[in-house]
């Protein structure tokens, strides 16, 4: 995008400006806001931004259910086994 690879500070400024020339800033006010900062460093804590990535959870259940299912593996206490069932049927 349009400010990938920007320092955080640099990248705001550059958003605000944007902002501004479109004509979506509506006003700039004064305000305290507690920014979380490093007990080490100093340095304001912010979250990082990651990619989302999901599994596809049945393909790797089914087999591992039929091998419950067939006794071939054994879930002990037994009682544990409608516990085991439920997680990977739903």
């Amino acid at each position: 995008g349009k400010y990938a690879g920007l320092d955080r500070y640099e990248a705001r400024a550059k958003l605000w400006e944007d902002m501004e020339a479109a004509g979506l800033a509506l006003s700039v006010e004064d305000h305290m806001q507690r920014v979380p900062r490093s007990e080490r460093s100093g340095e304001v804590i912010e979250p990082l931004v990651s990619s989302q990535w999901f599994v596809k959870a049945s393909p790797l259940a089914a087999p591992a259910l039929e091998k419950v299912r067939s006794g071939e593996v054994k879930i002990i206490p037994e009682r544990f086994e409608k516990v085991y069932f439920n997680w990977l049927d739903n």
